[in-house]
């Protein structure tokens, strides 16, 4: 009668004498090599690679007259895989009044792009940059004397085209850091030029004194170039005589937009109460021209006192309702 192969090895460990233990394992030592050969006739999968980049500096804001030169360095780094970088100029408008900016690549037959070469070369520029390297570029304004004055908005855009390859198969990562340029050429003069609040309020007329009030402050900017906001809340107390000062974030306001502007620090107080005034003034810089608006609001602990209200009823019940109640049992007990 022949023998089952899987009981070989049961047969060969017997003659050897060997321990009964070992003999029940040997088929799950079996099962174990046989999964560690699939693993090695599987292929590796290949990591994939990262984008990273680093512009210095992020905001650059030139102002110049016509017939006039300008440079400046860029220094951007690689913190991925290698990569090839493309360097493009592209003009942008706002976007919203949050500060955002849209990018408009169609907006190549704007005038500011031949002011601007990048290493005595035309933009758009290409070029390798290995991993962990870093990059010094020399961006070049070069005014004719006939520009025209106007406020020119650019991006100056990295855009790194890096090949990844993921369990064999290639795909392309595309990642992109820009530096933003504000160029005003021959800004007029500062008499003319001012900001409008459009907007000026608070979250609600009436606060609680646990809430934490913040104030919503929208400036509209009406000159044909970009102003940089400055200014200030003044906080005060009716009855306490006290005065708060929130200096503002000094963010640029484009040509011809809206935005709203934020508060470096936060309105922090320990237990506000009473009524209180709120006095926006704002005088731009590099202007002449100061605008100021003030609103009033209350801030009273309301819900603590209907909780205390609602506290005080609920342990006191009123003197007649234990006679209304024995009353409707009895016309009950009637029916």
């Amino acid at each position: 009668m022949p023998i089952p192969f899987f009981s070989w090895p049961s047969l060969l460990f017997n003659r050897r004498e060997s321990n009964s233990t070992i003999v029940r394992l040997f088929p799950l030592l079996l099962i174990l090599v046989f999964s560690f050969s699939l693993n090695l006739s599987r292929p590796s999968p290949t990591q994939a690679q990262t984008t990273s980049l680093s512009i210095w500096p992020p905001l650059l804001e030139i102002t110049a007259q016509p017939d006039q030169s300008f440079t400046q360095t860029y220094r951007l780094k690689n913190l991925g895989d290698d990569t090839v970088i493309q360097v493009a100029l592209i003009p942008f408008e706002p976007s919203g009044d949050l500060g955002h900016v849209k990018l408009d690549p169609n907006q190549y037959q704007s005038p500011a792009l031949s002011y601007f070469t990048l290493d005595n070369s035309s933009l758009p520029f290409s070029f390798p940059l290995p991993a962990g390297a870093s990059q010094e570029l020399t961006l070049k304004l070069s005014l004719p004397p006939t520009a025209p004055a106007a406020d020119h908005y650019l991006t100056l855009l990295f855009q790194a085209n890096t090949q990844s390859l993921i369990t064999g198969t290639g795909s392309t990562i595309l990642g992109s850091i820009g530096s933003n340029i504000l160029l005003a050429i021959s800004p007029p003069n500062p008499a003319s030029l001012t900001l409008k609040i459009q907007d000026f309020s608070i979250t609600k007329p009436f606060l609680d004194s646990f809430d934490s009030p913040s104030f919503t402050i929208k400036v509209n900017n009406p000159s044909p170039t970009y102003l940089k906001a400055v200014g200030h809340i003044d906080i005060s107390n009716r009855f306490t005589r006290q005065t708060i000062t929130l200096p503002l974030r000094s963010d640029n306001i484009l040509k011809h937009s809206t935005r709203q502007l934020l508060t470096q620090t936060s309105w922090d107080s320990l237990f506000p109460l009473g009524h209180y005034t709120a006095t926006l003034t704002l005088n731009p810089q590099n202007t002449t021209h100061t605008i100021s608006q003030t609103i009033s609001f209350w801030i009273i602990p309301y819900k603590a006192l209907l909780v205390i209200s609602l506290i005080f009823l609920l342990s006191r019940p009123p003197r007649n309702l234990a006679k209304y109640i024995r009353k409707y049992q009895k016309k009950l007990l009637k029916l």
